[in-house]
């Protein structure tokens, strides 16, 4: 395979671009000291602040442990994370984009807090993630007076009006699902001189694969997941009722709120199943994630509800082994051909413990079958072998793991703002009286006391008689008492 042809760009808050540099295959060290491979200028970037690796399949970003970290998509990242292009790592002040080169590619546009888009109707609060589908910021609907999650688009998908058409159907798809474990999509919204932006219902809290760098071993145990599993096959089940086809089932599109339900996110690709025009079956399409995808997904067939399950089976295969089931090597060959580990086996060559049921790793490698015939046929048949028996499946526990709260990714880590603020903001202005030392007020009290009776006995001396010390040469009971 040849090497890839990428980019990556440095640039400050304001946008402005730093540097440019062209990568291939390899490892790329990042901070102010010279001997890194890309040196960069900030006093919030470390001498070695960060690592990218560039691999046949991935993008892997580590943080070396700087001072002022790196956070992505708003939360703070300490191990190496797999990263998509166009998604953008904030690193200490300055971001970092990973972008195909080409001479026409445009700048990554950023956004800050408090920014209007939409014509002044929706104001920027917070950003809450980023990928190559665009930039996800929680934002404020002044018409509606609420919050709304706003999907602001790649800048390579402004200048293409095959693929804003293209955009627009799925939107309009995707408007027809109300399910309560789908995130509802409100509207697509484009206007001149803006990035044009998907705008949906707001989930206030955090994604499957960040929940899961919590567990113990980095993986989710049955338990955790079963409830959660539930209502994923109801979303599923409901969607495909519909006609419509998810495509990028991936543990980052499943969002679990702070009641520790489950919301389906991103029907961005979503496809309908009724599409079945001749040049739809020509050209087919391999959107998605490729770790996750079918085999006939990346051949570019027609969409299917068994797509969805191979991308299911998938996603539960990777929650319960750290790892999807084709993860390294040629995964395209692999996913179409070879025939994936099961997930026992997989566990003890990672030296994992897991306690699995039987039933669900069957249900599992089921999914994972090269032919959609040997699938589970629907979601329903899916669910029911994950879930045996007569009794109902049980509800979602709340969710033990730590949801941060909202916090603005272009906010510096706490301990970077104690630091400076014990550094410059000035001592707090005290009185001459609150510097004293007990001791001191106690003698000066004193002398004041005997000051204010010393005056009293003079003026009282005046008072009595011309001569304003004739109370000390004639001296009798102290006058003023």
């Amino acid at each position: 395979m040849s090497s890839p042809e990428l980019c990556i760009t440095i640039q400050c808050q304001n946008g402005k671009v730093l540097s440019q540099n062209l990568i291939n295959f390899g490892e790329y060290t990042i901070g102010t000291s010279a001997d890194n491979s890309i040196p960069i200028e900030s006093e919030h970037v470390s001498r070695h602040h960060a690592k990218l690796s560039v691999t046949e399949d991935s993008l892997v970003f580590e943080d070396l442990g700087s001072s002022n970290g790196s956070i992505i998509n708003g939360t703070s990242v300490k191990c190496p994370t797999i990263i998509d292009t166009n998604q953008t790592v904030q690193m200490g002040d300055l971001f970092l984009t990973v972008q195909t080169y080409s001479q026409n590619a445009s700048t990554p546009r950023l956004h800050f807090s408090n920014d209007m888009v939409g014509s002044g109707r929706y104001t920027l609060k917070q950003e809450v993630g980023r990928g190559g589908g665009g930039v996800i910021w929680l934002s404020h609907d002044q018409h509606l007076n609420q919050s709304v999650a706003l999907k602001l688009l790649p800048p390579d998908l402004e200048n293409d009006p095959v693929a804003l058409n293209d955009l627009v159907g799925e939107v309009q798809k995707a408007r027809l699902l109300s399910h309560p474990n789908i995130i509802r999509i409100h509207d697509y919204i484009r206007v001149p001189d803006e990035t044009p932006f998907v705008s949906m219902e707001f989930v206030d809290g955090s994604d499957l694969g960040t929940l899961r760098n919590q567990q113990p071993n980095g993986l989710f145990s049955w338990e955790r997941l079963e409830g959660l599993v539930n209502q994923m096959c109801s979303a599923l089940e409901y969607a495909h009722g519909e006609q419509i086809i998810h495509r990028d089932l991936k543990p980052a599109n499943m969002m679990i709120t702070r009641e520790g339900n489950l919301k389906l996110a991103d029907f961005g690709i979503a496809a309908s199943t009724s599409e079945k025009s001749p040049q739809a079956n020509m050209e087919g399409d391999a959107s998605g994630t490729i770790v996750y995808m079918s085999p006939q997904q990346m051949r570019g067939t027609m969409p299917a509800p068994s797509d969805d399950i191979y991308s299911l089976g998938a996603t539960l295969y990777d929650l319960l082994s750290t790892h999807p089931p084709f993860f390294k090597g040629d995964i395209h060959q692999q996913v179409q051909q070879e025939p994936a580990t099961s997930l026992s086996t997989r566990l003890k060559e990672l030296g994992i413990t897991n306690n699995i049921p039987a039933h669900v790793e069957s249900a599992v490698m089921k999914c994972l079958e090269k032919n959609p015939a040997d699938r589970p046929e629907t979601i329903k048949e899916l669910s029911d072998l994950l879930h045996p028996g007569a009794h109902p499946p049980p509800p979602p526990i709340p969710p033990p793991e730590h949801i941060p709260e909202m916090e603005s990714v272009l906010a510096e880590p706490i301990e970077t703002t104690q630091k400076f603020l014990e550094k410059n903001i000035p001592p707090t202005v005290k009185s001459w009286w609150q510097t004293q030392t007990p001791k001191n007020k106690d003698i000066i009290l004193v002398g004041v006391i005997t000051g204010i009776l010393f005056l009293a006995e003079i003026i009282f001396s005046k008072l009595q008689g011309d001569n304003l010390f004739d109370s000390f040469s004639n001296p009798r009971l102290f006058l003023p008492w």
